[in-house]
């Protein structure tokens, strides 16, 4: 009986010293209900839509932080054929989880749950301030980045700040991103 005991202590302390797997890190995700990833981006978020490009409705997006001590998001959206930085928007609040279908016009997000924000697109003054989608005219990759940033406020950028400016900022403050790919023909 004695030996038996001991071996079953032995068992027993063997399964104690095997400590349970660390869960691994959840990571970031960027999802939208309009296309799936790798999906191709609907007309009505590209310049097909109004026929004029820059004046475009921007895709509704959504987020899980994962694991990523986020103080605030960016996201910049590519047009990764060409390297065209086509729209970024930046200071979004780390208690957002995504971006309403069609953000309204102005440097300033204006929508309550992004107050903060700021948003800022290529092209002429009538048009960057608002979303500049697709308008590629054959098939192009089009990349939203969101980047998980480690300050509440994108230092070195301003309302005179270009796409690129935003994104260099970005990629500097990240400690996570996630991308969400589409294609795109777009003609206006």
């Amino acid at each position: 009986m004695r030996k038996f005991a001991m071996v079953a202590l032995s068992l027993t302390a063997g399964f104690a010293l095997v400590a349970p797997a660390a869960a691994a890190p959840a990571p970031l995700a960027l999802t939208s209900t309009a296309y799936k990833n790798n999906g191709a981006i609907p007309d009505k978020y590209s310049c097909a839509f109004d026929h004029k490009a820059g004046n475009d409705i921007s895709p509704p997006l959504a987020w899980t932080g994962g694991d990523v001590p986020a103080q605030s998001y960016a996201l910049v959206f590519v047009d990764t054929a060409n390297g065209g930085k086509h729209w970024a928007a930046w200071d979004i609040p780390a208690t957002a989880t995504g971006l309403p279908e069609g953000l309204k016009k102005g440097y300033d997000v204006v929508e309550p749950e992004l107050k903060g924000a700021h948003q800022r697109a290529m092209g002429n003054a009538s048009v960057n301030e608002q979303f500049f989608g697709p308008c590629p005219r054959s098939k192009h990759k089009y990349e939203f980045t969101l980047y998980a940033l480690k300050v509440k406020n994108l230092p070195g950028v301003n309302k005179n700040s270009k796409v690129a400016d935003v994104e260099a900022a970005a990629k500097k403050a990240a400690v996570g991103q996630a991308k969400l790919t589409g294609f795109s023909t777009a003609k206006p």
